[in-house]
């Protein structure tokens, strides 16, 4: 409220929010008190499992719901299942009367083990009900002689029902007209009307602040687009997308260089520590760039296969050196596959040559 004396667009942002809650308690508070109840589309047709009716007849089972829905397809009553008024169908007809029709029974389902069915009711059935003129329902089945239920005819409205199903039309809450002149009174009090004000007279009231309301945002946001449109383009704001692009692609180059450079150097410093051999530098490089994480594992858990560089040593051919003997690059490659140290295959390569020598000067 304390922006009621100073911007007057900021104060009709603030009051909109309570005029529309108003609004919608008014129209609430209308709708309720002077608009008759819709009847419910879905309606309680017969009870789950064993019941009995209020004058004792029973007791009937409902033991397969759906098969009783299927009994009642089955006789192709395709227009729907009636529902009228007071069983006029078993009782009127009989003496030539009419039995006009309430409403008429179009789906059936099954809910917690009832029968539930869909109900496209007549301008007279929505009337009788919206006026509180009919509020329960009493359905007309089939039964075998233990009492189980074979299959629905029809239902009646009536105000004398004989089974114990949820009532077509609810009553109000005791305390609901109460609650009801309450809240209209709160009403006047904060629109500042007289106390006679019924709900119509709320209703205009709070139309005609939420038309002001709304007429004082469109000004609002009408003066702030054009304010917009006003204002210079600044080619500093923006950059062309070809020197985008061109950056980007800088960028990209960089980064995979940066990669290269930096899988080029742990792959470098595996091989100086006998890990790899040079044989394997570009596949390692390649495995390093495309996943650093996997290769690091690797790299964890790979023994030593040769002996640091300045021990044995990589001569410049990529041999590994220890006396006379060398290997060379796929020997070292083999060692690595078989899991055999390098320093073991040498000896057992120098000694096969110093057997051979002495079987030849034995010779």
């Amino acid at each position: 409220m304390r922006a009621m004396n100073g911007d007057p667009a900021a104060a009709r942002r603030e009051t909109s929010p309570k005029i529309a809650e108003v609004a919608s308690l008014v129209i609430g508070a209308q709708a309720d008190h002077a608009q008759p109840a819709k009847p419910p589309r879905w309606i309680q047709l017969i009870p789950a499992g064993e019941f009995r009716g209020r004058d004792g007849r029973g007791p009937f089972r409902l033991a397969d719901p759906a098969r009783v829905i299927a009994n009642t397809l089955a006789l192709r009553m395709e227009a729907g299942i009636p529902v009228d008024f007071d069983h006029a169908t078993e009782f009127s007809t009989v003496q030539g009367r009419p039995a006009p029709a309430a409403g008429w029974i179009d789906a059936l389902a099954v809910r917690d083990g009832a029968v539930w069915g869909r109900v496209e009711w007549t301008p007279r059935g929505i009337a009788a009900l919206s006026e509180r003129q009919y509020r329960y329902l009493s359905p007309v089945f089939q039964f075998a002689p233990d009492g189980e239920v074979i299959r629905l005819l029809r239902a009646g409205l009536t105000n004398n029902p004989n089974l114990y199903l949820t009532a077509v039309c609810a009553a109000r809450n005791p305390d609901e007209e109460k609650q009801m002149e309450t809240l209209l009174d709160e009403l006047r009090a904060i629109l500042g009307m007289d106390e006679e004000a019924d709900a119509g007279a709320l209703l205009a009231r709070v139309r005609q602040l939420v038309e002001a309301a709304s007429a004082g945002e469109r000004d609002g946001r009408n003066g702030a687009a054009a304010t917009a449109s006003n204002q210079a383009f600044d080619p500093a704001n923006y950059v062309a997308m070809a020197d985008f692009q061109r950056t980007l692609s800088e960028l990209n180059a960089l980064r995979a260089a940066r990669a290269r450079e930096q899988a080029e150097n742990a792959v470098d410093e595996a091989i100086r520590s006998g890990r790899l051999i040079p044989a394997q530098r570009e596949w390692a490089i390649a495995y390093c760039q495309a996943d650093l994480n996997g290769f690091t594992e690797f790299m964890a858990r790979q023994p030593a296969l040769v002996a640091r560089t300045g021990e044995s040593g990589f001569g410049r051919a990529g041999r590994v050196r220890e006396g006379a003997a060398t290997l060379s690059p796929t020997e070292l490659a083999v060692c690595s596959r078989l899991g055999i140290a390098a320093e073991d295959f040498m000896r057992r390569k120098s000694a096969k040559t110093d057997f051979l020598g002495l079987n030849r000067s034995a010779e």
